[in-house]
């Protein structure tokens, strides 16, 4: 059994615990006329990590491969991963939904050299339906951005 591989979902279960615990402090908006809280996607978005983590971990200790213990704890993947990661949340803030994931879909289709000119498109049609059905169905503001939002004012 490969060690490495159970560090990362052990950390993720104990930062989705502490992320449930902040969530539960977020305050229910008094103008908000709908049967789900401010803090129902956040605490569905960490119990189905804290799932997936399980799941991983179960794997991981069924399977009895000890094929490949001299792997990397850290791949040009899972850096790129961080980097998206920590780069899309910086976006959103400076920029807002819109652009940023638009951006965010470019940069993950240039890193892995995509030609397929399809998944560009897909990516951008996406990004604009689910902006829509977001902001002019279901009447959820998205994040403006801090750039974007004084451009507006």
């Amino acid at each position: 059994m490969n060690g490495k591989n159970l560090v990362f979902p052990i950390v993720i279960i104990f930062v989705s615990a502490v992320f449930l615990f902040f969530a539960s402090q977020f305050p229910s908006p008094s103008f908000q006329d709908s049967s789900v809280s401010s803090k129902f996607f956040p605490s569905a978005i960490a119990v189905i990590q804290i799932i997936i983590c399980l799941c991983l971990i179960a794997g991981e200790l069924l399977k009895r491969n000890k094929a490949s213990e001299n792997t990397a704890v850290f791949s040009k993947y899972s850096i790129f991963g961080a980097i998206f990661i920590i780069g899309y949340a910086v976006l959103i803030y400076l920029l807002g939904y819109l652009p940023s994931t638009l951006i965010a879909f470019l940069a993950y289709l240039v890193f892995f050299r995509s030609k397929n000119v399809w998944y560009y498109v897909t990516g951008f049609v996406f990004t604009c339906v689910i902006y829509y059905v977001f902001a002019n169905v279901f009447y959820v503001a998205l994040p403006e951005g801090l750039i974007t939002g004084l451009i507006y004012d």
